[in-house]
């Protein structure tokens, strides 16, 4: 009997812990989900004839959807109220998650008031699941002012084929090209953008300085003159063209162009950095580049002044120059720990890791006190497996730079992958002991203690974890696992019910302290729950089906069948629901047939007469 008893239990646990930690998903193709496929293809560029009629469609199927508030934000945006839109925009996603369309225009609002970081994220989530390529496209332009060239050039290859008459998408993947070092491909790119716009200045500087990169200084020369001729007061142009002809042996030629750049030219090396030290404070990196840069013209054997190139180049993004500026300073033996360290990054910026690694070792040679080339050499290993050289790196930075936590945190990750799970707590232990108030740290170690099966320490730092950070839903899914296995179900609903105060916007919250309820046999509670989800989701299966189960529980089968073929009809893959609704439609059947063959009132008294002759029967023998 207690055996039965523990197994039931043991058994309802387990079913508990799959209910609240398990996803949902929706499927069937119900009539908000025809309007959200009615309003892909709507833009703010859309005809408003054809918005009109699809609005009408949209209101006809589900007029209180997540489609109808993205037409809202179209029609929004379409009149130029930026902000109003975004805001209807959001509305709708919060309606509706899968409105690509709506996440995508969101991001492009976003990246055209400036946001770039915040635009990346539904930029990213709109490009990956619809394959738009507007949102590549945007994507890709945010990808390449981040450096981040190998992600930029996928992103415009996407888009590529919907924009092949685009002259700065091809200036984009030149741009990529170059950052990553392949020239020749950057050179095709940028003719291509010259076939479409001849006398765009943008591809002729651009393409000059790709000439003049290979010493190919005439066709430079030429494109620079383009430039000018296609912007006649681009000063810049005109500097640039005049250190080139420099660099040529045409100083006359050369002065004219300072001239009309508006640049006094200097005379000695002295003049020429104190220049290139004044564009340095004011932020004019470029400048401050070309100024150098014509020092070395004139005086190619001063010492020093590469690396200064070099710096401002890195400063300017121009990295492709910056590693020529370095790598020139080494070739005339001018090292230095910083050099080599700059150098170590533009190479891992670039992906050439062993490049990377080769001048951060270097750095470290020159320079050991210096912990960042080692924090770079170690971030290196770790990321190509190396794990004992990782170890071995963080260890020695640890006993450099015994105040600081993300050394140590760092450390105890790398530990608990070599599975060294003892030495990694007490690293963990040391980062908290210098940060208690790092989350990221106390629900680390909360999981390597419950890898030791130590729950009492994991519940402990878990705990933390949500005093620090209520919003953790890792760190409470964690504990209330935790406790669903210790069947501490009272303090599983407490968590659940933080929860649903901390996300009232949540179904999946609401539904999930539902479920917590019902196992506890709080009926009405449970109840309220469901209820509460499904008015943020009325599609919600698992909600649905948990009614279901509730009024079957009551004996209310009418409102237990038209749950379940809710639940059916929203995620047709759900079994459990299914199985209900066709057990009680059987029932049902049979309970008809049943009341439709009940035997008739002389059967009765046959029957009665029957049982007459069998106690005569029993007279007889007695």
């Amino acid at each position: 009997m207690n055996h039965t008893l523990t197994s039931r239990t043991l058994r309802s646990g387990i079913v508990l812990l799959a209910c609240l930690s398990m996803g949902f998903t929706w499927g069937g193709k119900d009539k908000c989900t025809e309007a959200r496929e009615a309003v892909e293809k709507v833009a703010p560029e859309t005809p408003s004839a054809d918005r009109a009629e699809t609005e009408k469609k949209v209101q006809a199927l589900c007029r209180d959807g997540g489609a109808a508030l993205y037409l809202k934000a179209v029609s929004l945006e379409a009149q130029g109220k930026t902000d109003e839109a975004m805001a209807a925009y959001r509305d709708a996603l919060a309606q509706d998650p899968q409105l690509l369309q709506a996440r995508g225009r969101l991001g492009l609002l976003l990246l055209a008031k400036g946001n770039r970081e915040e635009a990346s994220v539904p930029l990213f989530q709109a490009a990956r699941q619809s394959g738009d390529p507007r949102y590549a496209r945007a994507l890709a332009d945010i990808f390449l002012e981040g450096k981040l060239y190998a992600l930029a050039l996928n992103q415009y290859r996407l888009a590529q084929p919907a924009f092949a008459n685009d002259v700065n998408l091809f200036l984009g993947l030149a741009r990529s090209y170059a950052g990553l070092g392949e020239q020749q491909h950057a050179l095709e790119s940028l003719q291509e953008a010259l076939r479409l716009d001849p006398s765009n200045a943008t591809v002729h500087l651009e393409l000059a300085a790709l000439y003049q990169d290979r010493n190919r200084y005439d066709q430079a020369a030429a494109h620079l003159r383009q430039a000018i001729s296609a912007a006649p007061g681009n000063a810049n142009a005109h500097f640039r063209l005049a250190q080139l002809l420099e660099v040529m042996g045409k100083r006359k030629e050369a002065e004219k162009e300072y001239t009309l750049a508006g640049v006094q030219r200097a005379v000695t090396v002295a003049d020429h950095l104190k220049r290139g030290a004044k564009y340095e404070e004011t932020g004019e990196f470029a400048l401050a580049a070309a100024e150098y840069g014509s020092l070395l013209v004139k005086n190619p054997d001063t010492r020093g002044v590469r690396e200064k190139l070099g710096d401002a180049h890195l400063a300017a993004g121009h990295d492709a120059e910056a590693i020529a500026a370095y790598e020139d300073a080494l070739q005339m033996k001018e090292d230095s720990a910083r050099l080599r360290y700059h150098l170590g990054t533009l190479y891992e910026r670039k992906g050439d890791l062993d490049e990377a690694v080769r001048n951060f070792t270097a750095a470290l040679k020159l320079d050991p006190s210096n912990s960042e080339p080692r924090r770079r050499l170690a971030d290196i290993h770790a990321l190509r497996g190396d794990l004992d050289e990782a170890v071995a790196s963080y260890r020695e930075l640890v006993s450099q730079q015994a105040d600081n936590p993300l050394n140590y945190l760092k450390l105890a990750r790398l530990l608990e992958k070599q599975r060294a799970y003892r030495d990694a707590a007490s690293a963990y232990d040391k980062a908290l002991r210098l940060d208690p108030s790092n989350s990221e740290a106390h629900r680390s170690i909360a999981l390597l203690y419950l890898r030791l099966k130590q729950p009492d320490p994991a519940e402990k730092h878990l705990r933390e974890v949500l005093t620090l950070d209520p919003g953790n839903s890792q760190a409470r899914d964690t504990l209330i696992s935790l406790f669903v296995k210790q069947k501490r179900y009272d303090d599983v609903t407490t968590l659940l019910e933080e929860a649903a105060q901390l996300n009232p916007q949540s179904a999946d919250s609401q539904y999930r302290l539902g479920v917590i309820y019902a196992f506890k046999r709080e009926d009405e509670k449970a109840l309220r729950q469901f209820e509460a989800a499904l008015k943020l989701k009325p599609d919600h299966a698992r909600a649905l089906n948990a009614m279901g189960k509730l009024y079957l529980k009551e004996g209310n089968r009418e409102k237990a069948r038209e749950a379940f073929a809710a639940a059916r009809k929203s995620d047709p893959d759900m079994l459990e629901p299914v199985e209900l609704w066709n057990k009680l439609s059987a029932e049902t059947k049979h309970h008809v047939k049943r009341q439709k063959s009940r035997p008739s009132k002389p059967a009765k008294t046959k029957k009665a007469g029957n049982k007459n002759k069998r106690n005569k029967r029993k007279g007889a023998k007695r």
